[in-house]
């Protein structure tokens, strides 16, 4: 996974009137450098390092993205929705139907980038392209949303059997004995405890129902689904790079296991989350679903269903009468699951018709296609753990978008109960239920709540999604499921925070000779604003010399003035190079305009070490790395700590240009590296 940066920068260049100093070039002993480079690094450099791993590259886009107005287009890294990880390559203002060239200088190791038009109120939609790609228009693969005529419909639906519930089954023996029991492994080798979070019986009612006969518009029933084939399968590298970074299956700072806990993300909402929204909204429409990705272990122990109900009907309602009504409403069968896989896919389409509003019979015909304007749709999984219906197993149980309705099941031991927050408990009884009851906490940091919906929905390029939590771990991606139509869409009524500008750092040694290969003597790191605009800036000094900067094109003010002095700080002391050293928050930077390229803009600076009477360039092909440019992503090692502790990727990079080139993503130990320096 790619670092966070943190630059702490001022909006002006803060300068003091010291002298300025350079010097003529000096030659290094270039046998005493390679000599130290073997000692410190312990390698033998590749011919062909030239220390800057950069593609440069220009497409020419058509803003014709399906968005009410466009303000502006953009080169990023990687999609920017809930990614904060995501950076701007490249930008420039527009308008809907422009056709607009940007160039880009892309990390070495990318081969994908994503192209983003932005409304005027910050509202992105994306497409992925490939790097070296030349145009690109956002309207060629557009997916149609809705059908055109009647006869893409059924014109007769026939309901079949029903099934209990995990929760009905669970209910009824709560209501017979008191309690109902649970295995705590998955397995059946753990123990079993008991349970009277049913004893209200609530639940006695809840039926899940297939689908038995359709005809008319190609559908088919499959095992109780109504489904067909798609014949447009979309744009699957735009949906995979939405799913990889929008809810990321592992990694990340906040993981259970080693799984990345995207829970509190959802808990919090954000631009395209939206919390405690359990349910879609009818449009009047037939709705479909497709899925998108089954990226789970256990998706063929999974069944999707759904249930709808006018809101009138429930108004009035205390939450708890809600409740218990959607508790007795039918539920019908949605979506199998799976064991897919991280592969996006766009292969069969699923309809969820109507049968009315009361209990319905075996055999009744649905009355309509479409679910009425207004209703609201609601969605739950059934995973039958074994496919053996059998509720003494903790892994099978009914979970909801709505998370009133999760109250029960979240607390199965064992499997459900370990994604709930530790700060939760609960007192079981084990053996049988008048045995003594022992208290048991939840399993993870920052983790459910007992009401916690397990279903969450959001929002993408305009199309709504719904994502699931099937388990354990809080990760949310277990199951992804378009909504094709029949809803209203999800809005991205609110502004993203705004996404940085992706910052190449260039990382001096100031004594080649003596250098430990810290990389942080001198750090400056330059982003490309638009065509014409780059700005540079100072992020590190590491140097005890009395070092000058040179060489930023343009007529840079930070030209020929000493680091320590640009920082505003003693001579002989470091900035942003240790974590409990001194943090220079006052940081110079300046915008300048240039048609240079961003790499040939850094390979023209240099500083001067004024205590050794030595320049320091860019290393020519195949010489030891005293500088190095690197892409965005990379935190430099901290004062003293080797490039090649912290990095174990860069020496096989080193040794081989064209191996690890992702190398300064992949950091040892974050106590190596300095944290989180830069954010703009």
């Amino acid at each position: 996974m790619k670092c966070k940066y943190l630059f702490l920068l001022s909006a002006a260049i803060l300068v003091s009137c010291g002298k300025s100093y350079e010097l003529n070039d000096t030659q290094f002993n270039e046998e005493s450098i390679r000599a130290n480079t073997e000692k410190q690094l312990g390698i033998t450099i590749d011919q062909e390092q030239t220390w800057v791993d950069i593609t440069n590259g220009s497409i020419t886009i058509k803003v014709d993205a399906d968005l009410e107005d466009i303000a502006k287009v953009q080169i990023l890294t990687e999609s920017p929705f809930g990614n904060d990880e995501a950076a701007i390559l490249n930008s420039a203002d527009c308008q809907k139907g422009d056709v607009v060239t940007l160039n880009y200088e892309a990390p070495g190791d990318a081969t994908e980038l994503v192209a983003a038009c932005v409304s005027s109120k910050g509202v992105y939609y994306i497409k992925v392209f490939n790097v070296g790609e030349s145009n690109l228009s956002f309207a060629s693969t557009a997916n149609a949303r809705t059908r055109g005529t009647s006869d893409d419909y059924p014109t007769l639906i026939v309901l079949g059997e029903s099934i209990k519930s995990f929760n009905a089954q669970r209910a009824e023996e709560s209501l017979q004995n008191g309690t109902t029991w649970s295995n705590d492994k998955t397995d059946n080798s753990g123990k079993n405890r008991y349970y009277d979070v049913w004893a209200d019986g609530s639940w006695k009612n809840d039926r899940l129902w297939s689908h038995q006969t359709v005809s008319g518009g190609g559908w088919n029933v499959e095992d109780g689904f109504i489904c067909k084939s798609v014949s447009n399968s979309g744009d699957l590298n735009t949906l995979k790079s939405i799913i990889s970074t929008y809810l990321k299956k592992t990694g990340g700072t906040n993981t259970t296991g080693s799984k990345a806990n995207n829970w509190q993300g959802i808990a919090q909402g954000n631009a395209y989350f939206r919390v405690n929204n359990s349910y879609l909204i009818s449009n009047g429409r037939p709705t479909s679903l497709i899925p998108i990705q089954m990226n789970t272990s256990e998706g063929h122990f999974n069944t999707i269903y759904y249930y709808y109900f006018n809101p009138a009907t429930t108004a009035g309602m205390t939450s708890e009468q809600e409740a218990n009504y959607i508790k007795s409403l039918p539920k019908y069968k949605a979506i199998p699951g799976m064991n897919g896989g991280d592969k996006c896919r766009r292969e069969k389409e699923y309809l969820l018709p109507y049968y009315g509003d009361g209990t319905p019979e075996t055999s009744s015909l649905a009355v309509s296609a479409a679910i009425p304007k207004g209703y609201k749709i609601g969605f739950l999984n059934r995973k039958d753990f074994n496919k053996m219906g059998d509720i003494s197993n903790c892994g099978s149980g009914c979970i909801y978008g709505d998370g009133r309705l999760n109250f029960e099941v979240n607390h199965l031991m064992g499997h459900y109960f370990s994604a709930m927050d530790k700060t939760l408990s609960q007192d079981v009884a084990a053996g049988s239920p008048s045995a003594k009851k022992d208290k048991r906490y939840g399993g993870t940091p920052s983790g459910m709540q007992w009401t916690s919906p397990r279903i969450g929905f959001f929002s993408a390029n305009k199309r709504s999604y719904m994502c699931f939590e099937d388990g354990a771990d809080c990760n949310f991606c277990d199951m992804i499921i378009e909504v094709v139509q029949g809803t209203e869409i999800i809005e991205e009524d609110m502004v993203p925070e705004d996404i940085k500008g992706a910052s190449y750092l260039m990382c001096f040694e100031d004594r080649p000779a003596q250098a430990d290969y810290d990389m942080n003597d001198v750090v400056i790191y330059a982003k490309r604003i638009d065509n014409g605009i780059i700005e540079v800036g100072l992020a590190a000094c590491g140097a005890a010399d009395e070092v000058y900067i040179m060489g930023i094109p343009g007529g840079s003010r930070m030209n020929n003035r000493e680091i320590h002095d640009l920082f505003g700080i003693p001579k002989e002391t470091y900035a942003n190079t240790q974590t409990n050293g001194q943090v220079a928050s006052n940081t110079p930077r300046e915008r300048i305009s240039t048609v240079l390229s961003l790499e040939d803009f850094m390979r023209n600076i240099y500083i001067v070490n004024k205590t050794t009477e030595k320049t320091i360039r860019m290393p020519e092909k195949g010489k030891s790395p005293y500088v190095i440019i690197v892409p965005d992503g990379f935190r430099y090692p901290k004062e003293g700590t080797s490039i090649k502790s912290a990095y174990p990727g860069f020496l096989e990079w080193a040794q081989n240009r064209n191996a690890s080139r992702d190398w300064y993503k992949m950091y040892e130990d974050i106590s190596k590296i300095f944290p989180d320096l830069f954010i703009q």
